[in-house]
């Protein structure tokens, strides 16, 4: 009986109900696969550089009209799990957002959702202060800087500075937008208040669950100057605005590489070089990212009987992935047990 059934299928339907066997690799990608990731109806490879998303036959051509439609692969990211920030970000969010472990109305699969918005924002970010930090390299070893006869030097020079600049503001308050979109899935009583009225609702809650309201009271400042440049970038006034310099040379015959300074009345940030302002803004984000998904997902576990589980850091020697340290896990006299 089973054997006439399977018989009177269509070619189709054999083809797309039977097994499935891909290969992930492309031309510049044949690292090891080091875990999947699935959320709603996606399916996700992780590698070590690059996350792929796997798209079957079925949901191209869900009504199987077509048999010669294939699976799909294609990078979604173009850094894996080699990066400590991937695993900060994206498969922190993959650890945390558990529907097993949540409570029912969080959306699991729209923040992870978000999650990856956020980790594709930061590659961007990162891709751009790649690109600016080997077009300052690259600049500087054309010259030799030496003065000449004439008592004049050629200096290098970067093209584009505030037009780079400006696309590295974009995708930072992009990754820290789609944050926020995530903390009002967990907190959905945040609306204009924007940070600040998170806090006030993480400060209305019970001051012994933990010091989130005191984590968010100090990376405040910081939020709010990643949207203030945007502003500044995006509606410059003479209030309100970026300055950005090109090489130069100071009086003491210093060469000094590009600069940037953000003129703003509420979050004012120095003159410093271009570089060292994005490296510092990428690492902050994702450090932000990290902790308040961790924070957000403690507030919002489900009672589970006869376990006090919560959200602990681990050492590394303990560690599932290596470069996610948050996880749940029961705390007992003299160690922390992963949960789920």
């Amino acid at each position: 009986m089973c054997n006439k059934d399977k018989s009177n299928k269509r070619p189709i339907d054999r083809l797309r109900d039977g097994a499935v066997s891909l290969e992930v690799k492309t031309p510049d990608d044949d690292s090891a696969i080091t875990g999947m990731i699935t959320f709603g109806d996606r399916l996700f490879t992780v590698k070590e550089k690059g996350i792929y998303e796997i798209k079957l036959a079925d949901q191209t051509d869900p009504e199987r009209k077509n048999i010669h439609v294939p699976n799909a692969i294609q990078r979604v990211l173009s850094y894996g799990s080699a990066e400590p920030w991937v695993g900060s970000v994206l498969l922190t969010g993959h650890e945390l957002l558990k529907k097993e472990i949540l409570k029912k109305e969080i959306d699991v699969d729209r923040a992870m959702s978000l999650v990856l918005e956020i980790a594709q924002n930061i590659a961007s970010a990162k891709e751009l202060l790649e690109a600016f930090s080997d077009s300052q390299r690259i600049e500087f070893e054309k010259y030799d800087l030496k003065i000449r006869e004439d008592r004049s030097v050629i200096l290098p020079s970067v093209t584009g500075i505030t037009n780079k600049c400006k696309e590295f503001f974009q995708k930072s308050d992009h990754a820290l937008d789609s944050l926020f979109k995530i903390t009002k899935i967990f907190f959905s009583k945040v609306g204009k208040g924007h940070w600040e009225g998170l806090k006030k609702e993480v400060e209305a809650e019970s001051p012994q669950i933990d010091n989130f309201g005191e984590v968010l009271a100090n990376i405040l400042p910081f939020l709010q100057l990643v949207r203030n440049a945007r502003n500044c970038v995006e509606h410059p006034r003479t209030e309100q605005k970026i300055i950005t310099t090109d090489f130069d040379i100071n009086p003491d015959n210093q060469l000094l590489p590009p600069l940037i300074e953000i003129i703003h009345p509420k979050t004012p940030q120095p003159q410093m070089p271009v570089v060292n302002l994005m490296s510092q803004i990428i690492s902050t984000i994702v450090d932000i990212v990290e902790l308040i998904l961790a924070f957000l997902c403690n507030r919002r576990i489900r009672p589970i009987t006869g376990f006090p589980v919560q959200v602990h850091e681990f050492p590394t020697s303990q560690r599932r992935t290596e470069n996610v340290k948050y996880s749940y896990g029961i705390a007992t006299k003299n160690n922390i047990i992963p949960f789920g």
